[in-house]
């Protein structure tokens, strides 16, 4: 077999051979040249694990770079539960996953994480749902090697607590995703979120929304306040973000953009109040919604936004309001009106919190009638607040109507409505 990287010779194409002549893993090797896996590996490969030497835990305590990095990953639920898994991990062990793109950073976290003990790790497995053959890199440590058990049931470094600010970059390195410059950090743990959000603000003047897009049970997200929390959060935290391979240069690269939407459906009823045709009876039918969201191609994910996290936020915060109910009573703001109209005006509103990229919507109500709308951005939409035509009637003061009508008429309007 030749090898593409050095034009040599080789029994076997294996990790070995393809990190001395190129610094290349496998799994790189196969996505630069274009080559399947299936293909890539003799059949004595599938199911085999490349193992690199151990690097041998510290007999006292993990130091203060060690506990930052494991805090901040557990931060970013990367810290995986001990899983058995028969010839591949003992039930003793722990797991940090790592992707592809990202390997210089898996392995920076290798580095850092000396004190416990992790070595790197790629399998190479046929996976019956992907019907192909497919390589996961990932580092592992026995449990044992992180000490103290903490509420969520893996071994964590005793105290002293890590440095918060190497902590919170490593999490952010890991985790956040910037969209129309604002930062959203997802934390496995919504206290942690919450900790964080804390401390931010308390030691370092930077403001954070809890927000709940309903990933899993008990997680939080935070999202940075105003783009210039942003700026104020990435200054904090750039001489760490700039030591992590490919960090920086993935929130601040200058990327293309692209715009790409996500369609969902739902089945209403409405009535449009005052309507002078058919519309005023109470009708239904399917309604197909289009979200879309503008932004920088993310240079690791190679996406603008994940459809699951869009799918999720669209589901949680309009479609299980609306699906098999009345519009007019799903929303107080739509009681007067369900128009589609009204319907997007209401839908920004849900939506802009979570996605702050959104860039438009269109409804359609029937496949010949729709509507398209574009709302106001979040830092608009902070200033202003709710807009008054989803409120039209919360102008109204009672002394206006008593002097319209009379010292009395106020009763008199009473008894001719009775008597209607």
């Amino acid at each position: 077999m030749r090898c593409l990287e050095c034009n040599g010779d080789v029994a076997l194409l294996e990790n070995e051979h393809l990190l001395a002549c190129s610094g290349l893993t496998l799994h790189e090797y196969a996505i630069r040249h274009h080559l399947p896996l299936d293909l890539l590996l003799q059949p004595d490969q599938i199911g085999s694990v490349f193992e690199a030497p151990p690097v041998a835990a510290a007999n006292g305590m993990p130091d203060e770079t060690a506990r930052a990095t494991l805090q901040g990953l557990r931060w970013a639920g990367l810290v995986r539960e001990p899983v058995h898994e028969p010839a591949r991990q003992q039930a003793s062990d722990v797991r940090i996953p790592g992707e592809i793109r990202r390997l210089d950073l898996l392995l920076w976290d290798l580095e850092r994480l000396a004190d416990y003990g992790f070595r790197f790790r790629q399998a190479y497995d046929y996976d019956g749902d992907a019907h192909r053959v497919v390589a996961r890199s990932y580092l592992q440590a026995p449990v044992g090697h992180l000490r103290v058990r903490t509420r969520q049931g893996l071994l964590a470094a005793p105290e002293p607590p890590p440095p918060f600010i190497d902590a919170l970059a490593v999490f952010v390195g890991h985790s956040a995703e910037l969209q129309a410059d604002y930062l959203l950090m997802p934390f496995a743990d919504a206290a942690d979120a919450g900790a964080v959000r804390e401390q931010l603000a308390r030691n370092h003047g930077i403001d954070c929304v809890m927000l709940d897009d309903g990933e899993r049970a008990g997680s939080g997200l935070l999202r940075t306040r105003t783009p210039e929390h942003t700026a104020a959060l990435f200054a904090l935290l750039e001489p760490y973000l700039r030591a992590m391979p490919g960090v920086w240069e993935r929130f601040h690269r200058p990327m293309p953009t692209a715009t790409v939407t996500k369609e969902l459906v739902f089945d209403s009823a409405h009535f449009i109040t005052d309507h002078p045709a058919k519309c005023s009876n109470l009708h239904g039918g399917r309604y197909l919604l289009q979200v879309q969201v503008t932004g920088r191609v993310d240079p690791v994910t190679g996406c603008v936004i994940d459809y699951g996290y869009l799918k999720r936020v669209v589901s949680r915060r309009v479609i299980e309001r609306f699906d098999h109910h009345t519009l007019n009573y799903a929303a107080p703001e739509l009681a007067w009106r369900s128009s589609t109209e009204m319907v997007c005006v209401y839908v920004w509103e849900q939506l802009i919190d979570y996605l702050p990229a959104l860039s438009g919507l269109r409804l359609y109500e029937t496949t010949q009638s729709w509507c398209d709308y574009r709302g106001p951005t979040l830092a608009e939409h902070q200033a202003s607040g709710s807009h008054p035509l989803l409120h039209p009637l919360d102008d109204i003061v009672a002394g206006d109507r008593s002097r319209l009508l009379g010292a009395d008429g106020t009763q008199r309007l009473r008894a001719v409505l009775a008597c209607g």
